[in-house]
Order: C-alpha cells, then sequence, then structure tokens
C-alpha cells in the first residue's frame, strides 16, 4: 500500500467489515481462552482469568459453578477443583459469551 489513506475512509472501511482498534493488553484474555480451550479441564481461577463466563472474579466463577453445573461437570484433583470444557462451554454459550 502507497500513498495516504484518509482518516474517514479508513474509517468507514472499518465500520464496514465490523473492525476496531484495541489495546493489546486488553485482548491478553482472548489468547489465555484460545490456549485453555484446547484443554479437558480448567480450575475457576483460570475460568476467571480467562474471562470465559464473562469478567468475574474466582469466587463468582465457584457461585455459578455451584449453582449450574452437574455433579459429572466437575471434579476435584489435589484439593483444587477443577470443570471440563464440555461444561464450561455450555455455560458461556447460554451467557452468550461464546
Amino acid at each position: 500500500m502507497e500513498g495516504y489513506v484518509s482518516i474517514p475512509e479508513l474509517m468507514e472501511y472499518m465500520k464496514r467489515e465490523g473492525l476496531v482498534f484495541a489495546k493489546e493488553t486488553d485482548l491478553g484474555h482472548l489468547k489465555l481462552r484460545e490456549q485453555y480451550l484446547r484443554r479437558k479441564s480448567l480450575k475457576y481461577k483460570e475460568i476467571a482469568d480467562a474471562k470465559l463466563w464473562g469478567d468475574l472474579s474466582k469466587k463468582g466463577v465457584e457461585a455459578i459453578a455451584k449453582r449450574m453445573l452437574e455433579p459429572h461437570e466437575i471434579f476435584m484433583k489435589e484439593k483444587t477443583y477443577y470443570v471440563h470444557i464440555s461444561a464450561i462451554e455450555r455455560i458461556a454459550k447460554l451467557k452468550g459469551i461464546l
């Protein structure tokens, strides 16, 4: 691409294509989300850090897990609760996040 680009043309193009400007630091949770969704299960803290169920703390994730998860979707390993990815995705879809 050579020459200059007019700002109004750039903005119109971005609107048309559904693009936005964002800081790289604001997108950190998206990288985590991509990494974590490759796993079979996640800790509450990992679900919160990747914002898989929204912008929640570990305690918020724990509250949702207790309310919405079936007994077979959660397990304890070394004194830490883990949630199966299928359950994480199901709840994220119900919340409109994935």
